[in-house]
């Protein structure tokens, strides 16, 4: 079956824009879901991605709904693609990230391999994988999704969802969560940036940490 769903914006340009000052270690202090499995990583670093997910749904052998998702997404999207558990064949390579990169696209991640690594690093747009295979993906248009909710690294993904990645991983978040904590992120990289100053000024870190006082508070008690 093949379904085809219009796009899906719901972030303003500001939420955004926020966000591309936000690192997504910054938001593991914050959060304990939307997380991608570590494994997914990118072909190149450094690299930094900010964008509404445009969602797509593939089969093992079958990744023809993959063009057509690069020709629907819009300049700044991020191209997630959700390969139903398949690790042994690639669905993208060399071409689909000219094309995507043609299209002004913010990344693509994959849940599954890839091919053409050096193609893609040249190209220098942000593509994560798992791994690297030879044997590719069949243009039979038999099935696929796009725009519908898809599983990314173990994280249900809905179109229009705010995805921040960079070389450290990838969390993706509902449009309503990431305007919630995105104070509290912009207040975590000040204080990160105040950390590495006082660490350069040779401040102990388990003092600038609150570490060494819970520690002692905890052994009062003991």
């Amino acid at each position: 079956m093949i379904t085809i769903n219009p796009r899906v914006n719901s972030l303003p340009d500001d939420l955004l824009q926020r966000y591309r000052q936000i690192d997504p270690a910054t938001v593991g202090h914050l959060l304990e879901f939307g997380f991608c499995d570590p494994e997914i990583r990118p072909l190149r670093t450094p690299c930094s991605v900010v964008g509404p997910a445009f969602t797509v749904r593939t089969s093992a052998l079958d990744s023809t709904i993959v063009h057509l998702a690069i020709d629907m997404a819009e300049p700044g999207d991020v191209l997630v693609i959700d390969r139903s558990g398949d690790r042994r064949h690639a669905c993208w390579g060399g071409m689909t990230t000219l094309a995507a990169k043609m299209r002004d696209l913010a990344g693509v991640i994959i849940d599954g391999c890839v091919t053409d690594p050096l193609e893609i690093e040249e190209m220098q747009l942000p593509v994560y994988g798992r791994s690297i295979s030879a044997l590719t993906t069949k243009g039979l248009a038999l099935m696929g999704e796009i725009n519908t909710t898809v599983q990314i690294g173990g994280v249900p993904t809905s179109p229009g969802e705010l995805v921040v990645a960079d070389s450290d991983g990838i969390v993706i978040m509902p449009p309503a969560v990431a305007a919630q904590i995105v104070d509290k992120a912009e207040v975590g990289e000040s204080r990160s940036a105040w950390i590495r100053e006082e660490l350069l000024n040779g401040t102990k870190i388990s003092e600038l940490s609150g570490a060494a006082a819970k520690l002692r508070a905890q052994m009062e008690k003991q």
